[in-house]
């Protein structure tokens, strides 16, 4: 279910039946920056996956990072440190074009673990975040928790604000609840986003996965930043 900010209606849809080739996900999208989607992964599979980083971010201090857009310290890796976690970007990449209408590039992911009481601070993205998806993976209390998305698109005075605020201020906004399994699919870096309500769980876990548009100003931002032009270097044996 979506729930809006009490004082105007909201224009951002729910993809209630993830179907990568439905016209309305990709016109919601394109016309409003955020959708829903519901269902994008089985709760099984999030389960799983969960399971699979918890065992190894346990064995792993590196991990465990200071606060940086929320209030304290959490678990964060990045697809370059594992590769398995860039399995789904890639492997999404191809989705997520026909849920958003654009041809697409990926640029990086990342694993991230919020501890109760937490928000996170409402900003704008960086270049590399330009199509954005927020996955919810697990809740140790099985309990929803939104992410947020401005109704209207940045100010230039907006742009790339990493710290970002408390909240949304008088600007109107719109709540989406996931349960694990749910990604809202977002274009972080035109419309400001963040989790206002602090969590309700002892802990939970997210994975945040970023695009460019192939054919847009970002495309130096694909593959996080590195050089790839469709052309295999790698010499492999034979």
């Amino acid at each position: 279910m979506l729930l809006s900010e009490t004082g105007g209606t909201t224009g951002l849809m729910v993809a209630e039946l993830w179907n990568p080739r439905c016209m309305n996900t990709t016109s919601s999208y394109q016309n409003t920056g955020a959708i829903l989607l519901e269902g994008l992964y089985s709760a099984e599979l999030t389960a799983a996956f969960a399971n699979f980083i918890g065992q190894r971010v346990s064995r792993a201090p590196s991990a465990l990072v200071p606060p940086s857009i929320g209030n304290k310290v959490c678990y964060e890796v990045s697809g370059a440190q594992w590769p398995a976690l860039m399995t789904f970007l890639w492997g999404l990449t191809p989705k997520i074009e026909a849920a958003t209408g654009v041809e697409l590039l990926p640029t990086y992911c990342y694993f991230r673990t919020y501890q109760q009481g937490d928000i996170c601070r409402v900003h704008a993205d960086r270049p590399a975040c330009e199509h954005s998806l927020s996955l919810t993976l697990a809740y140790a209390d099985n309990i929803p928790w939104a992410l947020a998305v401005a109704d209207s698109r940045v100010s230039e005075a907006q742009r790339y604000t990493m710290r970002g605020d408390e909240d949304f201020g008088s600007e109107k906004y719109s709540e989406f609840p996931m349960a694990p399994g749910d990604a809202v699919l977002y274009r972080g870096t035109e419309y400001r986003h963040g989790r206002v309500t602090p969590n309700p769980n002892r802990w939970s876990a997210h994975l945040f996965l970023h695009w460019v548009d192939r054919n847009g100003p970002y495309r130096d931002q694909a593959f996080d930043g590195q050089d790839m032009n469709g052309h295999v270097d790698y010499q492999f044996p034979g």
